[in-house]
């Protein structure tokens, strides 16, 4: 389409179109004008449906010629652009490799927590395993990091089957080095995978997860009771009437006796949906465990469960309450922090004195409430605890109870930096009674890209 003297040309392909239209359309109205009389009611009403008629071809050519114009703007453009320059990528904040129609999206962020603890020191995060159940004593300690801070890497790539994308991740929480000349940690992997059509390879985390009850803290670990876990694996997820069903095969560990060794991957099933204010989710694992121990003198290994349930709901527009709850029979380390080792840690099973490997009973539950005071400010309270039923003559210095409870502020200074302040608290029982406890405050400053 072209202009000549002001007026519109419009191109060969649409003439082709249009012409007939317009013609028909007027031979039609020209043997009406001269119809008898009698037919001048009918000749009206015919007119006027043709007059209708124009005006709708009228707007069609026009559509048609605002896309072709639009189409040909997009083309040049296309053109303009020389194959070694940086685009915007399909993804809100991405980029587009040059040569290729892969869009990128990097992000992450530094963090830095200031921790306070009042009677004992538990490191980096409020490990609630990590204490002392016979240390009565109150020892005060101060610590400063910037371990939790993360990078990480995405990609989305157009194909045949839908987009094809991947995720890379890390942060500091590796292998801690030296404090004394530049406070050193290894960078770690969080995630490392790619999913396309529904289906997922490669490290994430777990489809034991229970996201839709899983609370915000400052504190990096969060709440005990929680199913928290990352690993191999490999998942499919399906729609399934109004969510989605997915079914995984994850890497195994065995935690909690000595021995063991993995024979078969844990086998995932979950349904999740999110409604308008609410969102709820369950799933199930099913594990094989097994040992070398010579201990094991009876049967060597036993099949390990769990369940999973959890959810939330907005009972205001600034309220929500959330819950999740987990029980299991060698559910080991999909509660957190049930895992540990075969001494301490609730663990997943253990050798008894017939020699047979018994799997360790479990549960651990959360609840959780968040309120959203102002635009920038809001707060999280949480409360978290787990359970194992391992036998007090056996393990009497095993864990039986571990809690926590955070009660975390945070105020968003500006729209990338976020300023953290937090109360928490952690509580260990040990089988044979022994208890101790923790109290520490946080404060955490966050700057995101």
């Amino acid at each position: 389409m072209g202009t000549h003297k002001g007026k519109i040309v419009m191109g060969t392909h649409h003439r082709k179109k249009i012409f007939p239209l317009w013609g028909g359309a007027l031979g039609l109205s020209g043997a009406l004008l001269l119809a008898p009389p009698a037919l001048a009611q009918d000749r009206d009403a015919t007119l006027e449906a043709l007059r209708t008629q124009m005006e709708a071809m009228q707007r069609q050519i026009e559509r048609l010629e605002s896309e072709q114009q639009r189409a040909t703007a997009e083309a040049r453009e296309r053109e303009r652009v020389p194959d070694n320059v940086v685009t915007g990528g399909d993804t809100p904040g991405s980029f587009m490799i040059p040569g290729t129609n892969t869009s990128f999206q990097i992000g992450g962020y530094a963090k830095f927590d200031a921790i306070y603890d009042l009677d004992q020191d538990l490191g980096d995060t409020l490990f609630v395993d990590a204490i002392d159940a016979t240390d009565d004593d109150s020892d005060t300690s101060f610590k400063a990091h910037a371990r939790q801070s993360r990078l990480y890497i995405k990609s989305s790539t157009p194909t045949m089957l839908g987009d094809a994308t991947t995720h890379f991740e890390g942060d500091f929480f590796g292998t801690r080095g030296t404090e004394t000349f530049t406070n050193g940690s290894s960078f770690r992997l969080r995630h490392a995978y790619g999913e396309v059509a529904g289906l997922l390879a490669g490290q994430t985390w777990s489809n034991f997860m229970h996201f839709s009850a899983y609370p915000t803290t400052v504190d990096f670990d969060g709440p005990v009771g929680v199913s928290f876990i990352r690993q191999a694996q490999l998942r499919y997820t399906l729609p399934a009437g109004p969510g989605d069903l997915s079914f995984s095969l994850e890497n195994p560990e065995g935690t909690g006796f000595d021995g063991s060794r993995d024979t078969a991957p844990d086998l995932v099933a979950r349904y999740h949906w999110i409604g308008e204010r609410a969102a709820v989710e369950t799933a199930a694992v099913g594990r094989r465990l097994k040992t070398d121990d010579p201990a094991a003198s009876g049967d060597d290994s036993a099949i390990g469960y769990g369940v999973m349930l959890a959810g939330n709901l907005d009972v205001t527009d600034s309220t929500r309450l959330m819950a999740g709850a987990i029980y299991g029979d060698g559910v080991g380390r999909y509660i957190y922090t049930a895992n540990g080792s075969e001494d301490s840690g609730i663990g997943a099973a253990v050798i008894d004195a017939n020699g047979d490997l018994d799997t360790i009973e479990a549960y651990g539950f959360n609840v959780a409430a968040t309120q959203q005071w102002t635009d920038k400010f809001s707060s999280v309270l949480s409360f978290g605890q787990v359970r194992g039923d391992r036998s007090r003559d056996q393990s009497p210095e095993a864990n039986r109870t571990l809690q926590s409870i955070h009660f975390g502020h945070f105020y968003q200074l500006t729209d990338p930096v976020t300023l953290m302040f937090e109360v928490s608290r952690a509580y260990k029982e040990l089988e044979n009674r022994d208890s101790e406890d923790n109290t520490r405050l946080q404060f955490a400053a966050q700057y995101n890209f």
